[in-house]
Parts: C-alpha cells; sequence; structure tokens
C-alpha cells in the first residue's frame, strides 16, 4: 500500500497552501504516473471523478522542520521520493526561466521551502512524517 503526505508551512494562509499543495501534487503526478488510474473514473451520470490511487494526507510544520525533512528525505534509503515547493517560486509569477535560474543559485534554506510532498510505502511515509499535525 503506498501514501501521500503534503507537508506544509504552519503560517501559509489558506488559499497559499491550497495553490502550494496543488503544484506539489501536479509535480509528483508527472514524475508518480502511478499516482493517478490510467483510466477514468466515471459515475453513472458519466461525470468523471479523481482517479487518485493513493492515500493521501495534508500535514503542516515550521520552516525548519520542511529543511530538515526534504534532506532526511535525500538522505533516505528507504525509496521515499519527495519534492519541495519554496517562496522563491511563490514570489515569481509566471516566470519558469528566471525560477528555474534562481533555485539553481540557491540552498536549500535561502529558497525558504513552504512545502514538502513525500510519497513511498505506508509506513515509511508514515514514519518520516509522524511528527507533524494535520493542517486545519
Amino acid at each position: 500500500m503506498k501514501r501521500i503526505a503534503i507537508i506544509l508551512e504552519k503560517n501559509l494562509e489558506q488559499g497559499a497552501a491550497a495553490n502550494v499543495a496543488a503544484l506539489l501534487m501536479g509535480q509528483a503526478a508527472l514524475n508518480e504516473p502511478g499516482l493517478y488510474a490510467d483510466q477514468p473514473v466515471r459515475d453513472q451520470s458519466g461525470i468523471q471523478h479523481a482517479g487518485i490511487r493513493y492515500s493521501t494526507v495534508i500535514l503542516k510544520a515550521g520552516e525548519n522542520q520542511l529543511v530538515n525533512l526534504a534532506k532526511t528525505c535525500a538522505e533516505n534509503q528507504d525509496g521515499l521520493k519527495h519534492l519541495v515547493f519554496t517562496q522563491t517560486g511563490q514570489s515569481l509569477n509566471n516566470a519558469f526561466e528566471q525560477y528555474a535560474s534562481e533555485i539553481a543559485s540557491m540552498t536549500l534554506e535561502a529558497a525558504k521551502v513552504v512545502g514538502v510532498i513525500v510519497w513511498g510505502e505506508d509506513e515509511s511515509v508514515r514514519t518520516a512524517t509522524k511528527k507533524f499535525s494535520v493542517m486545519k
């Protein structure tokens, strides 16, 4: 069984939190095509529903905790996959080339992490994220 955890900076406003979660999930889906069903999931009315395959939870953490989580996942041998999004990304609207260039020249800490997505085996994701609380 697989699991996804999206961990967001605890002081993000609701709209910004939703945006960061959507960006992280979108990139994760590109990196891991199996996150969603290959075929549409439709109800009896023909309306398509999200075909997410893995249990997904949204958690909150402080900025330093997010940086530490990203670094721990990068060193992890449990097969966890992860991505981050930063304040730098938030500040650059429709400027992808500038974003990519700036990120390439910064440390993780300087970019100011506002969200991390982690996915993999259920138990590994739970272990890596157990100290974070559910976002409300």
